[in-house]
């Protein structure tokens, strides 16, 4: 996919609150990147805005392995980015609310502008607020993205466990949580690891992005599917899909020892 991104001109390039965020753009794409141009935050297919091109995003989305067939309704996502994870579901669940929560408005007027990211009534709230603001008074999440990693280092708030508890607390009773964690040692990434079981309950699901540092962490309020509920899902799902289920699957078993 990298070499689909070159010879991109900048379209932006503006000072936010962590570091600079420029914006590039070729026939093909639009993308966003933070401080170093290989480090894109996002990509935005400009014949198909609301398909998924960064890898460890369709990984993100393997939140509908544990679906059945009542869909969620309402989202948070921390961390707003290019919004493309945002785009996806307005266009694949038209009927779900979402929130999407950013600490810099700057981010949010490069996703409005740049990146079709426009609040609609009722669907899509923007809302510019620390992630652990927001998430201690919110409640009723059926679906809870965090994506706050920001130069490839983690935020504080991450190893603290009243946040933790704050995300457990802010899901509904079949709520799924999906985090994109680039880990800094292993020794933080455990104490993560740690913290989600004491209070969830349960590990979670890990699954590592072939040729990315990007694990993501899949966790369920309810217990953690069989692999064989879990492929047949996945069959399914690919049917109708052009995310790789079938192949998050294989990775899923493999990283988590199913």
């Amino acid at each position: 996919m990298i070499e689909q991104l070159q010879d991109g001109r900048i379209v932006d390039s503006r000072s936010c609150q962590h570091g600079m965020r420029t914006v590039f753009e070729n026939k093909h794409f639009r993308w966003l990147c933070f401080d170093d141009e290989d480090a894109i935050q996002s990509c935005m297919p400009l014949a198909e805005p609301e398909k998924l091109v960064l890898p460890y995003q369709h990984f993100m989305m393997m939140w509908q392995l544990f679906c059945g067939e009542t869909l969620p309704s309402r989202a948070s996502l921390l961390g707003i980015g290019g919004g493309d994870i945002i785009r996806y579901l307005r266009s694949t669940f038209p009927n779900m609310k979402i929130t999407a929560v950013d600490n810099d408005p700057h981010m949010a007027q490069l996703a409005n502008k740049y990146f079709l990211i426009k609040p609609v009534q009722e669907q899509l709230t923007l809302q510019i607020e620390e992630a652990q603001t927001y998430i201690k008074k919110t409640q009723r999440n059926d679906l809870l993205f965090i994506d706050i990693v920001a130069n490839n280092v983690l935020p504080e708030l991450l190893y603290a466990l009243s946040f933790w508890k704050d995300c457990h607390a802010s899901l509904t009773e079949n709520g799924i949580m999906a985090v994109n964690i680039i880990p800094e040692s292993e020794a933080g990434f455990v104490k993560i690891l740690e913290m989600l079981r004491d209070i969830f309950g349960h590990l979670p699901l890990c699954m590592g992005v072939p040729d990315h540092k990007n694990i993501v962490l899949l966790m369920s309020m309810s217990a953690t599917p069989k692999l064989n509920d879990l492929r047949l899902r996945g069959v399914e799902l690919q049917k109708n899909s052009l995310l790789p289920f079938s192949l998050c699957v294989d990775i899923l078993a493999k990283d988590n020892g199913l």
